[in-house]
Parts: structure tokens; sequence; C-alpha cells
């Protein structure tokens, strides 16, 4: 009998049991398949990575991140406690808040980032993207949000409800923008299902935005986080700056990083 209590074993069985119809996706060439299931390549192209990719975490050659875990999990459509331990297997918490709702506190090591990464502009949002906290340079150079809180602090409400010229350098990199961070809101209310007021905003943005909605119901796709932006600046004119954003648990945080190229 086969084991699948380590991860590369568990991927590869939940893979086997869906197959492209049930994925929301057209099966791969040949028709004739000899395995059941999705193939590698079809579930990597629904979750955003490569074949090899796919092939080594099933073969214990490489770790997953937490997004390509909570990814597989969207592709393969788990349930809340097949999605648990998936990330329980890759070495990740696996439940959300007791009560249900976003974590909305600087964790210590969110802190430390802050005040001790002082030649680059971060800032730290929760797991909805509403942007917590900030150090000098990214209230300087790169952002201006508004101090009360509230949605003019939400990357995603900002970037479906703003209207006006796009910091991305290109078309494609706000369009792959746009379907991650949609992606990663789906997740995160299904992970925090009593946050009302994350529950309101999703409501509000499928009642105001239809490029919203046609992304909310597609089957996921990781676009990516763009990584290169111009950002207007009122010491510099614009800043060309490279985006990463990096994930911290315990607390589901995104710490987003703008570096000068």
């Amino acid at each position: 009998m086969q084991r699948d209590d380590d991860f590369g074993t568990a991927l590869r069985t939940l893979r086997q049991r869906l197959t492209p119809d049930e994925a929301g996706v057209p099966a791969s060439l040949p028709a004739v398949r000899r395995v059941p299931g999705l193939r590698r390549d079809e579930l990597a192209g629904i979750v955003g990575v490569s074949e090899e990719h796919v092939k080594r975490l099933e073969q214990g050659r490489r770790r997953p991140s937490p997004g390509v875990v909570d990814a597989l999990a969207r592709a393969l459509r788990l349930t809340p406690g097949e999605h648990d331990r998936l990330r329980t297997l890759a070495g990740f918490a696996s439940s959300p808040e007791p009560d249900g709702t976003v974590p909305r506190e600087i964790t210590e090591p969110a802190r430390r980032m802050l005040d001790r990464v002082t030649e680059c502009a971060v800032c730290v949002c929760d797991a909805s993207w509403t942007v917590l906290d900030a150090n000098k340079l990214w209230h300087s150079d790169v952002c201006t949000v508004p101090d009360e809180r509230g949605r003019g602090r939400n990357v995603v409400w900002r970037a479906f409800t703003e209207t006006g010229p796009s910091v991305f350098q290109a078309p494609e990199r706000l369009d792959g923008f746009r379907a991650t961070v949609v992606a990663e809101l789906r997740d995160t209310a299904r992970r925090y299902p009593a946050d009302a007021e994350l529950s309101s905003m999703i409501a509000d943005l499928h009642a105001r935005s239809p490029e919203f909605v046609q992304l909310w119901d597609a089957p996921p796709v990781q676009g990516g986080h763009a990584d290169r932006l111009r950002v207007p600046s009122p010491v510099h004119g614009h800043l060309d700056l490279d985006l990463d954003v990096l994930t911290l648990n315990p607390g589901d945080l995104r710490v987003v990083v703008y570096t000068a190229p």
C-alpha cells in the first residue's frame, strides 16, 4: 500500500484523483492517458510553475513555499482539512486564527524588518493586503495611504477601484499582479470565513468591478507579483523599483520590499 505521509507522495495522490475536466482545464495530449487524473504539466499550468518544479516536489527534491502549497490546494480543489494537511506535510502552520478573522497585528519579526531595513522601502500587509505599517523610506518615496484605517490602505481595493496611470511598466505585469492578488484574496476568505470587513470588501468589489468578478470566478492561476514598477516620487521625479513579497508566519503577514535595480 502506498504511503502518503510525506508531501511528495501526498501531492502525487491528490493530483491523480482529479481529472482535467474537474480541474477546469483542457486535457493535454496524447488523448490516451496512461495514468489517472491530472498530468504534471496540467497541474503545473494551473499553478503557474514549471512541470519540472512539480516533478521535484513529488520526488522530495524541492521544498515548496507557502504560496505554492496554497496554489496547489486551490488547483486540486482540496477541502479545508486537506489543505491544512498539505500545509502541515510541507512544514507550515495549518489552521486559521481561532476566531476566523484576519490577523492584523505587527509581529516581532515584522517589526524588526521595519526597524532594521532602512536602505530600501518596506511595508507590511495583512493577509487581505491591507497595509498595516511601513518604514520611513516607503512613506517618502513609494506610496501615500490614508492615515486612518480603511479600504484606502488595501492594495486589492485600490488595484480595482482607482483610475489613473499605472505604476506597472507593462500591461501584462498589471494583469499578472491582479490575477495573483485576487487568487490570494480568495484563499484568505476561505481561511478567515468570520472576517466581516473582508467579506464586505469582497462583496463591494464584486459590485464595482467586472474584472474582479471575472478573475474571482476563473480557475486559479498564479500570475505572479509584478517585479518592476515606475513609482512617482516627490523627491526624484520617479523611481524604477523591483518588488519582492515575503510571507511571515506566524501572523500571516506579507512583507513587501522595494529595491532599486
